[in-house]
């Protein structure tokens, strides 16, 4: 199968794209890349030379016990204030908490909802975010599915659910299909009708721009497109909501009637990794990351489509994820894996997910390999 060269995308001009040199010369920062083609950070971020490092500081500081406790918090505080920065919220606005899917579940199960309520929910939602709203069931919640027609329809079929909803619960970023939603739109709507809004931001945060004010409770973790560890994630809660939203978890840092989310210590080894991590990222130059991460997956999507293959993730409504429909994706990542070329099956979808670190040459070579027969 012969794919032809796709055509620059829309905004292409190279006078008005960032200074890409300093992604470039960190591509060195991730060895794995001399070894493989990694297209899946969607599923977990690639490490860069350093993050161990970082996180090893932690326990360098506890070598004093108790009293290295002063730098864990001052680490701690220079992570959230760059984490709410890139995030555009309060750092007072941000809770640093086990995972993304903990997030999910304190914002859920800390709603003003009397019996009764209703949640809306996209049918095809991520499992974390469908599991966090049932926990809400017990309380007397009902949880609507909501149907989405099209990849194309997603955000206008959540934006209407929820003038019939009073809390409504989305990816910003779709974890099977890669379509990211129109949060500015769902949010008015949920604005109009009084509805709570709940984001699970992780396939969003880290490569595209986020405004998390958007949203009422907006959930994240850090080992994906912020390449930190597992077992860290976060939570912003909106001005509106944090003044009626109550902890569902008590412990010493939060006894009644405090509303801090935080209710025991924190991972501060995985707060150093993320904190280094953000500096590292930083000093890159989001605009640039962001701008290769959008350049590297609409080069995918267009080759994708130009060799004759089902491309499901909309042009005008992607992030870092390109899928495609596939019967076979399983056998697919698995001949892949094996020409150490690694993507992602997701139920017949084939996931990939660039990111800064990946090329040009990269994002064609899986193609070639997809036309292979």
């Amino acid at each position: 199968m012969t794919i032809p060269e796709p055509e620059r995308a829309a905004g292409g001009n190279r006078k008005n794209e960032p200074d890409m040199s300093a992604l470039e010369a960190a591509r060195g920062s991730f060895p794995f890349v001399a070894e493989a083609v990694y297209l899946n950070t969607a599923t977990a971020g690639l490490a860069w030379t350093g993050l161990g490092q970082a996180s090893a500081a932690f326990y360098e500081a506890k070598l004093r016990g108790i009293c290295g406790r002063g730098d864990w918090v001052t680490t701690a505080a220079h992570a959230r204030s760059r984490l709410a920065n890139l995030l555009g919220v309060q750092e007072e606005a941000m809770s640093f908490t086990g995972s993304a899917t903990e997030a999910l579940n304190l914002a859920c199960l800390g709603l003003p909802l009397a019996p009764g309520s209703r949640i809306a929910i996209a049918a095809d939602e991520f499992p974390s975010v469908w599991q966090a709203c049932l926990a809400l069931g017990r309380s007397g919640i009902d949880i609507v599915p909501v149907e989405i027609p099209s990849e194309a329809e997603r955000g206008a079929a959540l934006a209407q659910a929820a003038s019939g909803a009073q809390a409504l619960a989305v990816s910003h970023v779709h974890w099977r299909t890669g379509t990211t939603v129109d949060l500015e739109e769902i949010g008015r709507a949920c604005r109009a009708s009084g509805a709570w809004l709940i984001v699970d931001g992780v396939q969003a945060v880290g490569a595209i721009p986020v405004r998390a004010e958007l949203a009422d409770a907006y959930c994240g973790s850090s080992f994906k497109w912020l390449l930190g560890g597992f077992g860290l994630g976060f939570m912003t809660l909106s001005e509106r909501l944090a003044r009626q939203w109550t902890p569902p978890f008590r412990g010493y840092a939060n006894e009644w009637p405090s509303r801090d989310p935080q209710y025991g210590h924190l991972d501060y080894p995985g707060i150093y990794a993320l904190g280094a991590s953000l500096a590292f990222l930083g000093s890159l130059g989001w605009e640039a990351i962001f701008h290769r991460v959008a350049q590297l997956s609409s080069r995918l999507s267009q080759r994708l489509l130009a060799g004759g293959f089902d491309v499901m993730t909309p042009s005008t409504a992607a992030a870092g994820i390109v899928s495609i429909r596939r019967d076979d994706a399983a056998e697919l990542v698995e001949r892949l894996a094996r020409q150490s070329i690694f993507v992602e099956d997701r139920d017949s979808i084939l996931r990939a997910s660039p990111h800064f670190y990946n090329t040009d040459a990269e994002i064609d070579g899986l193609v070639a390999a997809l036309a292979t027969r």
